[in-house]
């Protein structure tokens, strides 16, 4: 009676076991099924109707990591940032594997200006997978941004043990260096990333700018004519090239070389007037009604501040040596390199 008992409960036992693991697997595959029509809603660009759909899979499924996902991206479609960002918040903490969805949560903070969030989250993801090219490029221009160069250049040399062959990261590293005043290093590194990339012509006008503020007129001309090549550096590149033909007393060159300029940008007249080096031309330099043709702004704000420090620093130099650039000059190289090191300390 009792062994009988001991079977019959036994017996009750493994039927409701096998009932509750049937429950999960149906349940289970339900749960695939919802998410499966889902993405076929996605596909059908039905995005309203994905979207309640999605509603309802994390209203019941509230651990559901892809309807999150896709819910997030619903909303992004539609602008709402801060709700899709939620979203994304809560499918990275769902699949912590997810590494793109890290980047794009922190693509999203950034945009958003939530910089130091996004860096938080940057260099989260760089600890589980410092081989992340893009995650490393995207927080060392945020820090770029933020003015923490020496940050900047830490991320994007730790990259290089990874990805030895990028070209922007030795690019990036040349700007940082720039921006901190060490052009020895500035030079090195954007040599090499014109080696891995001949198409950047921005690198070739930093170069130009840092051998003008060395005095090696000679090189800074063979790097702004590489520079001209990219339309939207033509005008100033032209400028540059008159500045170093004035220097070197070719006044016709000049004047050629300031007419183009003008002809691109009408607004560098300001910049000429300014100049006492133009007054030997002044009179024959021809100012245009309107430019010859619109430029596209191409550049990064962070190319854009660098070329910008590159000129300040240049101007400085300028001024020191009198308005003109000597490099056998050993007092004025002194006085330069005295006054570089106190706006790096700045």
């Amino acid at each position: 009676m009792i062994l009988e008992t001991i079977i019959i409960v036994g017996v009750i036992v493994l039927f409701l076991l096998l009932f509750i693991l049937l429950v999960i697997k149906n349940n289970y595959i339900t749960e695939k099924l919802k998410i499966f029509k889902l993405k076929t809603l996605l596909i059908m660009k039905k995005d309203e109707e994905a979207k309640k759909y999605a509603l309802k899979i994390v209203d019941k499924y509230p651990k559901n990591y892809m309807a999150h996902k896709i819910l997030g991206e619903l909303y992004e479609k539609e602008g709402k940032i801060s709700v899709a960002l939620d979203e994304y918040i809560r499918a990275v903490e769902l699949n912590e594997q997810d590494f793109e969805m890290h980047y794009k949560v922190a693509t999203l903070l950034h945009e958003t200006e939530k910089k130091e969030e996004a860096i938080i989250m940057l260099q989260d993801l760089l600890r589980i997978k410092p081989e992340y090219l893009q995650a490393s490029l995207l927080l060392g221009n945020i820090l770029y941004e933020e003015d923490r160069f020496k940050e900047a250049i830490s991320i994007y040399m730790t990259a290089l043990k990874y990805n030895p062959t990028e070209y922007e990261l030795y690019y990036n590293i040349g700007m940082a260096f720039t921006r901190i005043n060490d052009f020895q290093k500035a030079r090195e590194y954007y040599k090499r990333a014109a080696v891995l990339n001949s198409y950047l012509y921005n690198g070739q006008y930093n170069l130009a700018l840092i051998a003008m503020i060395q005095g090696e007129l000679d090189e800074a001309e063979r790097h702004l004519q590489q520079a001209l090549q990219q339309e939207e550096l033509e005008p100033i590149g032209y400028y540059y090239l008159a500045v170093i033909a004035l220097i070197k007393k070719e006044n016709e060159k000049a004047l050629n070389y300031i007419n183009m300029a003008l002809e691109l940008d009408k607004k560098l007249e300001k910049k000429i007037t300014e100049q006492s080096l133009f007054l030997p031309i002044q009179d024959k330099i021809r100012i245009p009604n309107e430019p010859s043709r619109k430029i596209k702004i191409t550049l990064s704000k962070n190319e854009i501040d660098t070329n910008k420090h590159l000129e300040e620093m240049y101007n400085l130099v300028d001024s020191l040596n009198g308005g003109k650039v000597s490099k056998n000059d050993d007092e004025k190289k002194v006085e330069i390199e005295t006054e570089l090191d106190i706006e790096k300390e700045r």
